[in-house]
């Protein structure tokens, strides 16, 4: 893969998985203070970022040749 696509794919995909795993961290943590169960929509959203950050770290150590 190119390294600018790469670097593309990064800027683009890396702050939206960490926004998302932020964002299920803070409801995820309310819900349990409040004794609520986790909205499934966070634990959704916790994965969908786990599963960009992993992306971006294959391309990363596959696109470095």
């Amino acid at each position: 893969m190119n390294p600018v696509m790469i670097d593309w794919l990064s800027v683009v995909l890396g702050p939206i998985g960490c926004i998302l795993l932020v964002v299920a961290l803070v409801k995820t943590r309310s819900a349990t203070k409040a004794g609520a169960p986790v909205p499934p929509w966070a634990k959704v959203a916790q994965g969908v970022g786990i599963a960009l950050v992993l992306v971006l770290a294959l391309l990363h150590l596959i696109g470095t040749d």
